[in-house]
């Protein structure tokens, strides 16, 4: 059974609001791109550098991993922080060896009039003991903040399930789709 946890807020702040448990578990960022050239593609994120990947038109997803892999040539590769040469070996952080570690992350767009709905799930039925601790973690710490509110309607549907900070932008749940709106 996947774990969800869904939430609207800007990308940076998400990211900035996490950022000590992220160093306390040693969770790393990954990005999933595709497009027709290159195909499926991979980018590891560095924390201190802004988030445009959110923006890019090749953008699909992102990853929380508490398992370092390595990235070569856009191919999730094995190795370690200091090898810079590897084979690739894993293809996605969907494979068996890979998804015990990871938490999968969808949307987190954003314009100057939209802010697209972040899902989160850990992959796994049985994860990893320290990526697990650190989604337990990021979740208390998110509901313990008194800016974000809770439970939006999505059409007829109450989803009191969605966490939220106050903006005057839409909020989406498809930034393919901009009649597909949050509302209070």
């Amino acid at each position: 059974m996947a774990l969800y946890f869904n939430i609207i807020i800007p990308f940076k702040r998400f990211v900035d609001e996490l950022q000590v448990l992220i160093n306390k578990y040693d969770i790393h960022l990954y990005v999933e791109k595709w497009n027709a050239d290159k195909g499926f593609y991979y980018e590891h994120i560095e924390y201190g550098q802004d988030f445009l990947f959110v923006s890019d038109q090749d953008y699909r997803t992102f990853f929380f991993s508490s398992k370092f892999v390595a990235v070569h040539q856009g191919k999730l590769s094995s190795g370690n922080k200091n090898n810079k040469i590897a084979v690739p070996k894993e293809k996605s952080f969907y494979d068996d060896n890979l998804s015990d570690y990871c938490i999968e992350g969808e949307g987190g767009r954003e314009d100057d009039r939209n802010i697209e709905i972040i899902r989160l799930r850990i992959i796994s039925k049985k994860p990893d003991k320290k990526i697990e601790k650190f989604y337990d973690a990021f979740q208390r710490l998110l509901k313990k903040n008194d800016e974000l509110k809770r439970g939006l309607y999505l059409g007829n549907y109450f989803d009191d399930k969605v966490y939220f900070c106050e903006t005057t932008k839409n909020k989406l749940a498809d930034f393919s789709n901009k009649e597909s709106q949050y509302r209070k």
